[in-house]
């Protein structure tokens, strides 16, 4: 009986569900894309991201590291201009996955959680990326 009392009064956490209140609640965890731009076939080394601080990001976008400033309040989200490694990458037939983890990353404007999993979308609301916690 107490087990089903207590069960009752569990609370989702914050961190697997939502909208983060700012980029602190994001520090530590390492995000390993599993789709990007409607893309779920993604090419080893697929891209990763961490936010390093409160309002800085980094990570490799599979061939080049990168970093850069990104600012979350209550699930808004602005990237600024990211900072990359210039290594000679093998493009892909399809324009080429770095290039278009980068391009999802400057047009995102909302970060969510859903499911565990973290959520970039555009500014209507559609989604651009998902990353699982690796």
């Amino acid at each position: 009986m107490l087990v089903l009392l207590l069960s009752a009064c569990v609370v989702p956490s914050p961190q697997l569900t939502g909208l983060p209140t700012s980029g602190a609640a994001l520090v530590g965890n390492e995000w390993v894309a599993v789709q990007i731009a409607g893309i779920a076939a993604l090419a080893e080394p697929v891209p990763r991201l961490r936010w390093s601080s409160a309002e800085q990001i980094s990570g490799s976008g599979g061939c080049n590291a990168f970093a850069g400033r990104a600012v979350v309040n209550q699930g808004a989200l602005q990237v600024g201009r990211l900072a990359a490694t210039g290594r000679l990458c093998v493009v892909l037939p399809q324009g080429g996955q770095e290039d278009r983890f980068f391009k999802v990353l400057e047009s995102a404007h909302t970060v969510r959680l859903v499911d565990g999993q973290l959520v970039l979308q555009d500014a209507a609301g559609q989604t651009l990326a998902r990353f699982a916690k690796k």
